[in-house]
């Protein structure tokens, strides 16, 4: 199958600020460390990507119609530029924040024109599929191995600051840069409303609280777990445990496709409840096995089965107003990456790991069996 030069450029785009989001992954507790805070400073400077994402998404949704793909690909490169500029002049946790919330916007322009552009570039019958391949593993596949690669650069050349990895994604940030710069516009700028806004379709809401609940586990495995595990004198069993759940979960993305979307999400919340049980228990105990394991099942049920069930279920349901629709999942999506998270954070400052994991996973098993009740009865 024949892939035009203009599809692997905005391919590399998506990637390269795909890598960006967990880059500076395996320095979270460092950055915390330093700044003398615990896992509620991290997880509020954690926050801020999706904090942007939730703010910004309504502006930037359709902004690709209005102004032209290009511009906008080139506003997400740019962005994401800052913020790893930010993360290499200044590291702490104010840096994080900032680079997170520069990641955020990127991501909400990317979103609106990275794969209509690219499907506009190829033409042909199977344009469409061709370019949803294409951005869709690329993303997936940036966002898995930023804080693998990042993680891999201090093992092999020692913890100094800032580590290679963000010298290397800053090079290729600037060549992308110019190579998304001499590519043709394919979209001639039209006047659409400047406020796109989500829309929750009738029967939906169990399929995006899904997506809640893979996003608030996600998000908390990726800020109080690490934190929990480097208080406990295992400061690299956390980055380990995340980046295995993150790749796994894009690898286990991709093979999701032909599965009915509902099947997907009931498969995937007890497989969420059993994986978070076992990270929790994991970091507990420092059993790095429990770690792994749990966070292949939590990474296979947040990124692979009730990430795809979710938003393909919706879709279904959506008819002619899929984009709305997909915005207003992950509208919900963004929301379980913010609040449980951050509430967990605090609540480890201020009671244990222990008591705090323990409280998170019985709310998270009632949430989920009650998602599964209400999907059952459909």
């Amino acid at each position: 199958m024949a892939f035009s030069r203009g599809i692997w450029v905005i391919g590399a785009a998506v990637f390269t600020i795909g890598f960006s989001t967990t880059l500076a992954m395996p320095l979270f507790t460092t950055y915390a460390a330093r700044d003398g805070q615990g896992a509620g400073g991290l997880s509020a400077a954690f926050i801020a990507y999706a904090a942007s994402a939730v703010i910004s998404a309504p502006l930037l949704g359709g902004m690709s119609d209005r102004i032209g793909r290009k511009p906008c690909i080139l506003a997400a490169l740019a962005l994401t530029i800052c913020g790893t500029i930010g993360l290499i002049t200044a590291p702490g946790l104010a840096a994080l924040a900032f680079a997170r919330g520069m990641q955020g916007l990127a991501v909400g322009l990317l979103a609106g024109g990275a794969t209509a552009w690219a499907a506009e570039l190829a033409a042909g019958p199977e344009a469409g599929r061709r370019a949803a391949q294409v951005t869709t593993l690329a993303s997936a596949s940036g966002f898995a191995a930023g804080g693998i690669a990042t993680m891999a650069a201090i093992e092999i050349f020692g913890p100094g600051e800032p580590p290679l990895t963000f010298w290397l994604h800053m090079t290729a940030l600037a060549t992308i840069f110019l190579l998304v710069f001499f590519l043709p516009e394919t979209k001639t700028p039209a006047r659409v409303a400047w406020l796109r806004m989500p829309s929750f379709p009738r029967g939906t809401l169990p399929l995006s609280l899904s997506m809640l609940a893979a996003w608030a586990v996600t998000g908390t495995v990726i800020t109080a777990v690490p934190t929990a595990l480097t208080e406990a004198g295992y400061p690299r069993l956390g980055p380990l445990a995340v980046c295995f759940m993150i790749l796994v979960g894009a690898l286990v993305q991709q093979m999701m496709a032909r599965i009915a979307a509902r099947s997907l999400v009931l498969i995937g919340l007890p497989v969420l409840v059993l994986g978070a049980g076992l990270v929790m228990w994991g970091t507990l105990h420092a059993a790095l096995p429990a770690l792994l394991l749990g966070g292949a099942m939590v990474g296979s049920a947040a990124y692979g089965f009730l990430y795809i069930g979710g938003l393909a279920g919706v879709s279904e349901k959506a008819g002619l107003d899929r984009a709305r629709a997909a915005a207003g999942v992950f509208l919900v999506a963004h929301i379980g990456f913010c609040i449980p998270p951050l509430m967990a954070g605090f609540a480890m400052d201020a009671f244990t790991a222990g008591a705090t994991l323990t409280v998170f996973w019985i709310l998270l098993a009632g949430f989920a069996a009650s998602l599964m009740w209400a999907l059952r009865g459909r």
